[in-house]
């Protein structure tokens, strides 16, 4: 499994969510197997994915698409991507 973590700077969370919501499918078809949703606490407007991706070549196209990309501009949204390699899971 691959991890990743997006970072996203929101114009509107509220007007963000609804979108995001509405593309799971489009995600699990393109690979992904979970995604938790977190918000900054200080910043409502902030928000950070941890997505669990089958590989690395399946996140990368559709994370790093054109269609996506050009999505999320237009609603405002700036992000970044960070691409994960699990050293240790402990407790």
């Amino acid at each position: 499994m691959v991890h990743i973590i997006a970072q996203l700077k929101l114009e509107s969370f509220d007007k963000w969510k609804p979108v995001f919501d509405e593309r799971s499918a489009i995600r699990k078809e393109a690979g992904s197997k979970e995604a938790s949703l977190f918000r900054n606490s200080n910043d409502p407007n902030e928000a950070m994915i941890l997505f669990e991706w089958d590989n690395m070549e399946n996140a990368k196209k559709y994370l790093e698409s054109e269609a996506l990309r050009e999505a999320l501009k237009k609603m405002g949204v700036t992000f970044t991507i960070t691409y994960l390699d699990e050293v240790e899971t402990t407790v």
